[in-house]
């Protein structure tokens, strides 16, 4: 099976699902941040974040993607940390390359929802990249909660404006609904709800 997600926690269990759901499953993992064609690479299913576009494509909801404003004490000894949201504005904020969130962060907190343009140095087109960037003390870092969870647990990473949280950007399974959908991959979805959903 070949799936091509934008950011993936539940293959990491492949091995367990194998097991509970008694299937020989191979996973084939194409990571890409960006959008992919399935017809083009024979890809089976993608997990992306975001409302799907594309019309033509079955989709499945997950669980929100919960994300987290964060930045390297290295950053924040050397900057300061933002009080405001609007204080993004002066300082170096790290850009995701595609979507919305390239130069406008959204954050709803006590007054309500507020927007804020800020300016990115440094925009780039992974997740993974973004976070090393952050680690490096480059500036200010707007990421999943599963991808920082670990470097905010240990001091790594640390998380500025806790009473302005980001919305939550949807998550979904998408397919190509003339595939024909095998018993693997009915379980591989069923599963990936199960674990994500």
């Amino acid at each position: 099976m070949t799936i091509c997600p934008t950011a993936l926690t539940v293959v990491g269990d492949a091995d367990l699902a194998n097991d509970r759901l008694g299937l020989c499953v191979a996973v084939s993992l194409t990571l890409s941040d960006a959008m992919t064609s399935f017809l083009h690479e024979e890809i089976d299913l993608a997990i992306r974040f975001g409302t799907p576009t594309d019309g033509a494509l079955n989709a499945r909801r997950l669980a929100g993607n919960r994300r987290v404003l964060c930045a390297a004490p290295a950053y924040v000894d050397s900057r300061g940390a933002p009080a405001t949201p609007e204080d993004l504005r002066g300082h170096e904020c790290l850009g995701f390359a595609y979507g919305t969130t390239r130069h406008r962060w959204s954050f709803a907190g006590p007054d309500g929802v507020v927007m804020v343009e800020v300016s990115c140095r440094h925009v780039v087109n992974n997740g993974q990249a973004l976070l090393t960037l952050a680690l490096a003390g480059m500036g200010i870092v707007l990421q999943p909660a599963s991808l920082v969870r670990d470097d905010l647990s240990s001091g790594r990473l640390v998380h500025l404006l806790p009473d302005h949280e980001p919305p939550t950007h949807p998550m979904h399974i998408l397919y190509a609904p003339d595939r024909r959908i095998t018993p693997k991959l009915q379980s591989f979805i069923d599963f990936a709800v199960g674990r994500l959903g």
